[in-house]
């Protein structure tokens, strides 16, 4: 079987590395961009802001923002130059070769791609299988658009599901806890059941940037592999067997960026000892070698 792929992603040149990677190795019928974005009215921009939880945790992420702004832009700044470096034109790549394939973007009309402008589009395509990285959440209606709709989700599930997982394992201390997921998409955030799950090597001078871009390319590939195995009817899910850890884009603040630089160096370093060691938690990897592959 040669199956029908239909692609949904962001914008950024990560994105289009992703999509470039896949657009290589099979038939793509079709990408929608943008669909990490939901556009929200100024009065649901507000209730956004400042419902997260409660009030006093909004209002206090609000000041943290502000207080310790210089570290969240290092942050930012340290993670696109580690993207540019992994994936610089891409996007252009993209639209030079592929931009055929560009179904439509996410805009503020139709505010999600969970609306059913996009899901018309998607099905029109008759994809057999949806392969998603950085996108909101997806909702029953996209999902039950195909038998197989696939996430690669930078961060090792089930132990961190959610935002930011290659960068919450340094402020909790977490030694052995990087990765990349591929899994099949659930109604719940990063909890679908497991095709693949690897940890990325780490070097003494890496950082958040480093890592996840890493983990993203490693990924990329077991995604091709994953719709390799769907395509010859061997694809193995394995439910996720704890609940791990889950954060939020709301768990992330500025003071967090500010903690991260305080101890990113040590930790680092720790963690290639260990590793030196055999000293590393010795967790539950799914990987390609498990299931025969190349």
């Amino acid at each position: 079987m040669t199956a029908d792929i239909f692609i949904l992603t962001g914008s950024d040149d990560r994105h289009y590395y992703f999509c470039n990677r896949l657009i290589e190795n099979f038939n793509v019928v079709g990408v929608i961009t943008d669909a990490k974005t939901v556009y929200h009215t100024p009065i649901g921009k507000l209730k956004k802001k400042l419902c997260r939880k409660n009030l006093s945790y909004s209002i206090r992420n609000l000041l943290l923002n502000k207080l310790f702004k210089k570290y969240g832009n290092l942050l930012r700044k340290e993670k696109e130059l580690a993207e540019n470096e992994a994936f610089g034109g891409s996007k252009e790549i993209f639209q030079k070769k592929y931009s055929d394939l560009l179904v439509a973007k996410v805009d503020s009309y139709h505010k999600s791609v969970n609306n059913s402008h996009y899901i018309d589009l998607i099905r029109s395509k008759k994809p057999d299988i949806i392969a998603v990285m950085g996108t909101c959440l997806l909702g029953k209606g996209l999902i039950s658009s195909t038998p197989h709709v696939l996430n690669m989700h930078t961060g090792l599930s089930p132990y961190y599901r959610g935002g930011y997982t290659n960068l919450w394992p340094i402020l909790e201390e977490d030694f052995g806890f990087f990765g990349v997921t591929i899994h099949r998409i659930s109604l719940g955030i990063d909890s679908g059941d497991i095709i693949f799950t690897k940890r990325p090597t780490i070097y003494p001078a890496d950082n958040f940037g480093t890592v996840n871009t890493r983990c993203i390319k490693i990924g990329t590939e077991l995604m091709i592999k994953a719709i390799r195995l769907v395509e010859s009817g061997k694809a193995a899910y394995e439910k996720q067997w704890i609940k791990g850890k889950l954060f939020l884009n709301r768990d992330m603040n500025n003071y967090i960026a500010y903690r991260y630089f305080k101890m990113k160096d040590k930790f680092f370093e720790k963690y290639c000892k260990l590793d030196e060691n055999n000293k590393l938690p010795e967790l539950r990897i799914i990987s390609d070698a498990d299931k025969n592959i190349g």
